[in-house]
């Protein structure tokens, strides 16, 4: 669907036009319940929120930013510590680490720049870094995040919803139009002065998302599911 037949959906749902429910609005309800939907889509575990985002590496500067649109988690972090090839950081918490870690010093003298070797934290919205030496490296941190879907920006767009607006921006998937379109009906009631029954269908709208999302899971048939049988040992064959 696009933002324009949503728009006429709700609006012939809730019997409103738009004067009396404006796309201005309607985009900000809109935006809400979208937002709200994407954590619910997490739990597909599919990673259709999942994209690769770069920062440079800066001499010895250990804290970096995360993206300002971070959703809930992130997969996986790679650097370019040797200024040429990526090894993956490990996570671990610095109350794991018996040693002092404050400094620069303390820091080089116990991790490393080979795999295995590195380590990242996660404090205050952003990656720490432990390792060896930091050195200048355009697009030198590779950090797999999952990022909230782009925001609806016009009621009246006739772009498809579920469309990339761009490489490193997620669309909103077709399998949730419909409950985007009947969160913006039940927040619309709500907000009322004197707030309008929902229908019958609008009440059990929870379950509705549960099964909308439910058909997210398992993007490809081709999957191999592994079982192991546990020995007479104890150990798994």
């Amino acid at each position: 669907m696009t933002p324009s037949k949503i728009a006429d959906y709700v609006r012939w749902k809730t019997r409103t036009n738009t004067t009396t429910f404006t796309n201005a609005d309607m985009l900000a309800v809109a935006n809400v319940v979208k937002d709200r939907l994407a954590l619910e889509v997490l739990d597909a575990d599919e990673d259709y929120w999942l994209v690769p985002t770069y920062l440079d590496l800066v001499a010895d500067q250990r804290e970096y930013p995360l993206h300002s649109d971070l959703l809930s988690r992130l997969k996986r972090v790679e650097a370019k510590l040797d200024e040429s090839n990526y090894v993956i950081l490990q996570e671990f918490d610095i109350t794991d680490h018996p040693e002092p870690i404050s400094t620069e010093a303390n820091i080089t003298y116990e991790f490393g720049n080979n795999e295995g070797e590195a380590f990242y934290d996660i404090m205050r919205k952003a990656i720490w870094i432990y390792s060896g030496t930091i050195t200048d490296v355009t697009d030198g941190l590779k950090i797999w995040l999952n990022t909230f879907p782009a925001d609806l920006t016009s009621m009246a767009s006739t772009t498809e919803l579920s469309e990339d607006p761009t490489t490193t921006t997620h669309g909103f998937p077709r399998e949730l139009h419909m409950v985007l379109a009947k969160g913006i009906v039940i927040e619309w009631k709500e907000s009322k002065e004197k707030p309008i029954p929902l229908t019958e269908s609008e009440l059990a709208y929870d379950k509705e998302v549960e099964r909308a999302v439910s058909k997210l899971k398992r993007a490809s048939l081709d999957r191999e599911t592994k079982g192991s049988i546990p020995k007479e040992d104890g150990f798994d064959y």
